[in-house]
């Protein structure tokens, strides 16, 4: 196992909204797409099947690769933590770019 994707129900105001997070522990497994595929393949699922609509991460400042990760993913800055030095990041599930490597994922209907 080169790490883990999760995804927290934690915003009591928006049931349809879901924090997410990814970690690749082991260094040699990072810098080589896997963290950008299998969120990319776990948002595609959690919209899909779970209806998921709003996708939130909280990412360290300090991480650049994580950021930088997110972006290429239509994550967009919407707010920062001066006390936990953490930006948080949103996309909403409609704005999902098709995934190339997740067949009959990536097609997200206007009602999401």
């Amino acid at each position: 196992m080169a790490g883990d994707v999760n995804l927290f129900w934690n915003d009591h105001d928006d049931p349809n909204a879901a924090e997410i997070e990814v970690m690749v522990a082991e260094e040699g497994s990072r810098r080589h797409g896997l963290a950008r595929e299998a969120l990319g393949m776990f948002m595609a699922y959690a919209a899909d099947k779970l209806g998921v609509q709003t996708f939130r991460a909280k990412i360290g400042e300090a991480n650049v690769a994580s950021l930088s990760l997110f972006r290429t993913l239509g994550y967009r800055h919407v707010s920062r933590s001066e006390y936990f030095k953490e930006a948080t990041m949103e996309v909403r599930a409609c704005d999902l770019q098709p995934l190339s490597f997740a067949p009959g994922y990536g097609t997200y209907s206007s009602d999401l």
